[in-house]
């Protein structure tokens, strides 16, 4: 029971770290998120001095190709809507400088949808995967940790009891 309950407290350790991580580009990520929402083009560099902005780092880093032109990056920002959880699919320009919203995927069933038919559902209010979120989740995976091992330091607490 405690060989199990010490691989859950490294585990959690590792998932904060990785939360943390994401800490530091938060600020890029809302940008995303906003300029997304706002319909807006996305500048991720300058392709004449062939240098990348953070944004364009970051959409580097997340970019998954879906055909020549096309790309999204579901596991950056999603958006819930009546279609589901939804991530963007932009056309690329400029050879990744630059990124418009083309339409959105549903992030499960790979499912396509016009921009027309969803960009009014694509607000913050119905943002997932926001390190905010992904913050309350880890405390409170951290919370249910906690009462886990008390409970079984209780119930070992009472065996020995017991068995004496």
């Amino acid at each position: 029971m405690m060989d199990k309950a010490n691989e859950a407290v490294e585990m959690l350790d590792k998932i904060n770290a990785f939360v943390s991580s994401f800490r530091l580009f938060a600020p890029t990520i809302e940008e995303y998120a906003n300029q997304v929402e706002a319909d807006k083009t996305i500048e991720a560099g300058n392709s004449f001095r062939g240098i990348l902005y953070e944004i364009g780092k970051l959409l580097e880093t997340f970019k998954k190709l879906i055909k020549e032109g096309l790309c999204w990056f579901p596991k950056l920002m999603r958006w819930k809507t009546s279609k589901g959880e939804v991530a963007p699919v932009f056309i690329e320009k400029s050879n990744g400088y630059s990124y418009s919203v083309y339409g959105y995927m549903n992030v499960e069933t790979r499912e396509y949808y016009s921009k027309e038919t969803i960009q009014w559902q694509v607000n913050a209010g119905n943002r997932t995967g926001t390190v905010e979120r992904m913050d309350v989740n880890v405390e409170a995976m951290a919370r249910d940790l906690q009462e886990i091992l008390r409970i079984g330091e209780e119930q070992k607490r009472l065996w020995d009891v017991y068995n004496k």
